[in-house]
């Protein structure tokens, strides 16, 4: 029944929050915390994906309003939500992680930072809490460290990958699932790690590409036997073949 109301509501929040006037993104932001943060203290029971709908509309503006002020804002607003509801969250993990992707591709230091610092928080404090959006986390990380604006950032993001890649070793039964499928650890943990490492190596400059090359082999290096080498094979194998050319650095952008 929530959800069938929510669709115009959300749909609402949509257009307004996008508004060209500042006064009415902002009022229609304001309004959207608040709503979102009700929701969230009542928490969401196992199967159900309503925080994802009541969420998205912090996407979709974050996605498509360019003012400034109004993308901080969003960004504020998912961070409190982190600081103050993180353990009634369940399948709002992924809007978090979306909006923050986003984010993370600006130009504002102050959107970036902040997005980031809440991101780090998540890791330090919350990860054993975010489920199934590991992966949707990883790209998040991914895209800030492919911000060529904020080395500093770029840097600190692998370090988290690289801890991603420890959890996945020292956490398999997270991702084996109750049926215990091996191939499922390579699916959702070591190939997004994997993945995303190499799209930054394909994207960055040279001194973030180089980090990103070294941690990847130190992972392949340290937890190679964790995963069949034939799960390599495929689109991963592709991509790791194709950065072979810029270990030297000679093709930097």
């Amino acid at each position: 029944e929530w959800s069938k109301i929510w669709h115009v509501i959300g749909d609402h929040f949509n257009k307004v929050g996008c508004s060209p006037n500042e006064e009415v993104a902002v009022f229609a932001v304001d309004s959207l915390r608040q709503l979102a943060m009700k929701f969230l203290e009542k928490g969401e029971l196992p199967n159900f994906r309503f925080q994802k709908d009541f969420l998205r509309p912090f996407e979709h503006i974050m996605k498509n309003n360019r003012n400034n002020v109004i993308r901080d804002m969003v960004v504020r607003c998912i961070a409190q939500m982190v600081n103050s509801q993180a353990r009634n969250i369940r399948s709002g993990w992924n809007n978090i992680f979306s909006v923050f992707h986003i984010a993370a591709a600006d130009q504002d230091q102050a959107i970036v930072e902040l997005a980031f610092q809440t991101t780090a928080s998540i890791f330090d404090q919350y990860f054993a809490v975010i489920g199934d959006s590991f992966q949707d986390a990883v790209k998040c990380l991914s895209e800030f460290a492919c911000n060529a604006a904020f080395p500093d950032t770029s840097m600190e993001a692998i370090r988290f990958i690289r801890r991603c890649a420890n959890h996945v070793a020292d956490n398999p039964d997270k991702f084996a699932g109750d049926d215990n499928n091996q191939e499922a650890i390579w699916v959702k943990g070591w190939f997004p790690v994997l993945f995303e490492l190499s799209c930054i190596i394909n994207r960055c400059k040279l001194d973030v590409r180089t980090r990103a090359l070294t941690v990847m082999f130190e992972i392949m290096k340290t937890h190679g036997n964790s995963y069949k080498v034939s799960l390599v094979e495929g689109p991963l194998q592709h991509r790791i073949q194709n950065i072979r050319p810029h270990e030297d650095g000679r093709s930097d952008p």
